[in-house]
Parts: C-alpha cells; sequence; structure tokens
C-alpha cells in the first residue's frame, strides 16, 4: 500500500508533515509505502502510484492521475472548502480529533472573559491601580450556563473540560440523544427547535457548526436579541453562523458583554473589518484547534481507521 502525503504550510508549522510524522507512520503501519511531496508538482507526479493520499486539498483535476486511489484523507474537521466530486469507489474521510484542542482555546477565553483578563491586559496603562473597576467587573465560571450550539466531537470536548469548573450544560442538536454518563441532573440536551427558548438562559453561547445552508446566519439579530447583556458568545465552527453585522451592533450598544471569533464570513478577515473597532472582542486567524502536536493526532486517528478499512 503506497501512501503519498502532501501535507505542507508556508505559514503554520503545525500544518506542516515532518519527518517524524512519516517515522510515525511507518512505525505503526509497517507494511506501507510513504511518500512525502512539498510541492504540488511532485504530489501530482506521484499521484500514479498512490493507494492513499494524505492531503489538505484535493483537486477534481487529479483524479485521472490516479488510477489506484482508494482513500483521500484530510485533517480538517470540515470538507466545505473542498469542492469536488469525489468517486463513489473512492473513501473520503475528514478527522475529528480537534475537540481536545479546541475545548483548551474554548476555555481559555471563557476564563479570560470571567476572570477579565483581557479587560485588565488592555487597561493596566489607563489607570495607577485600577481595584475599584476590577473587582466589581470580575465573575466565575462556576454557576453559569455554558450552552453549546452544535453537540458533536468538539462540543462534546468542550462540555468535559468546562464541566469541572461547576457551569451547567445544554447541548444543541438537530436530533435529540441520550444525555452523557459525566451530565449531572440539571444538564440536558435539547433541539435546534428549541433553542430560541434557551437563549435568554445563557451566560457562554459557544457555537460550533458546520458550513451549510441550515446553519447560513442561525444567530441573526433575533436571536442576538434574546441573549442577556450579560452574556459571552464564542464561534469555533464556521463564520456563516454569525450574522457579523448583528454582532457588531450588538458590541458596539452594549447588548452583549463580549464575543470570541475563531471564523468569520470572510477569511482573512478584510483589514478594514468594522470587527476590529468592537469592545470587548477577542480574535483569533481560524486557528483554535491549532497545536504542535496537531499532526500526531491527526495520525493517529488515521491509523486507527486504517487498521480498521483493512481488516474489514
Amino acid at each position: 500500500m503506497k501512501i503519498n502525503v502532501f501535507l505542507t504550510n508556508v505559514v503554520s508549522n503545525a500544518l506542516k508533515f515532518s519527518d517524524i510524522h512519516k517515522k510515525i507512520l511507518e512505525e505503526n503501519l509497517p507494511e506501507v509505502e510513504v511518500t512525502v511531496c512539498n510541492n504540488v508538482t511532485s504530489f501530482k507526479e506521484n499521484l500514479g502510484n498512490t493507494d492513499i493520499a494524505l492531503v489538505w486539498y484535493f483537486s477534481s483535476n487529479w483524479f485521472k492521475k490516479a488510477p489506484n486511489l482508494k482513500w483521500i484523507a484530510i485533517p480538517a474537521a470540515g470538507t466545505d472548502y473542498m469542492d469536488i466530486n469525489v468517486p463513489e469507489n473512492i473513501k473520503f474521510t475528514n478527522s475529528s480529533f480537534h475537540g481536545e484542542i479546541i475545548a483548551e482555546t474554548v476555555l481559555g477565553v471563557m476564563l479570560g472573559f470571567s476572570r477579565k483578563l483581557f479587560w485588565i491586559s488592555t487597561h493596566q496603562d489607563e489607570f495607577h491601580w485600577p481595584k475599584k473597576q476590577y473587582d466589581n467587573m470580575v465573575t466565575t465560571l462556576k454557576g453559569t450556563h455554558l450552552v453549546i450550539l452544535g453537540y458533536g466531537h468538539i462540543g462534546t470536548h468542550i462540555a468535559k473540560v468546562a464541566k469541572p469548573f461547576g457551569v451547567k450544560i445544554t447541548g444543541v442538536k438537530r436530533t435529540l440523544i441520550d444525555k452523557p454518563d459525566f451530565f449531572e441532573k440539571s444538564d440536558k440536551i435539547i433541539t435546534v427547535d428549541d433553542l430560541d427558548s434557551i437563549l435568554p438562559e445563557v451566560d457562554h453561547l459557544v457555537i460550533v457548526l458546520p458550513r451549510n445552508k441550515s446553519t447560513d446566519n442561525i444567530i441573526n439579530a433575533k436571536r442576538l436579541s434574546l441573549l442577556p447583556e450579560t452574556a459571552y458568545l464564542y464561534n469555533v465552527g464556521r463564520g456563516n453562523a454569525v450574522d457579523e453585522e448583528a454582532l457588531i451592533n450588538a458590541l458596539n450598544q452594549n447588548e452583549l458583554n463580549g464575543a470570541y471569533l475563531d471564523v468569520f464570513q470572510n477569511e482573512p478577515l478584510d483589514k478594514n473589518s468594522p470587527l476590529r473597532k468592537c469592545p470587548n472582542i477577542l480574535m483569533t486567524p481560524h486557528s483554535s484547534a491549532i497545536a504542535p502536536n496537531m499532526l500526531n493526532l491527526f495520525l493517529e486517528e488515521f491509523i486507527q481507521k486504517y487498521k480498521e478499512w483493512t481488516t474489514q
């Protein structure tokens, strides 16, 4: 079995396939032959002998160059950026390992907002000793209500990491599932149909939705208006889920306590975007799942899938 790897990135070292990663594949799957390509030209040249492609992106034009291709595996959680029609005889998988990393990011921001660490970092030169201002704003996570819109793999990890801090959790899904074992009596799972009824009770609204027509602007001006002024919004799914104009208005009019955005309607975010000037907003460049061990986690998941696939 020949694996052709084209996982490179000119910006982030965490997204680059290294010799260490090649060694992990070869040690765990000694029967495979691994070829690592550092540019698209060499990748396409090797497609003729490729059984499995590990890639960030695959073009529809490349299928004719890959007569032996059986499987395309990508480290990304979503496939919305790959507009291709994969032939029925080719396995195509995305990944679900991102939850443990994104959960740390979300929890870090939740703590930062609750303990007013972001406020103090931007105002420490404004006051000699801002004890009055700070002490009257700071809160805790314990006792707050965390609502996770999109309760899948990533949402579950977020809930597991946040639960020990004493939060009440509501997971929102398209269809009902049984409550996870770590849920307490006050925690629950609801459907999207009941989302509006829960929004007035939210302290932290975390959005972890894929990009599709049903999620376009699912958090619109009406739903933002249902949130308490003390609530915080977090989007670590896809940027289409939040009406950015409505969010800008809510933040500028102090109708929302704060927001964390890792994803946006258009990426990269325009340098003149009004979001950049909003109060109480924290933004990262679609990096909530980035960590040095990102590709290690991808390979761990791929290797397990490979072993299951070859023993079927």
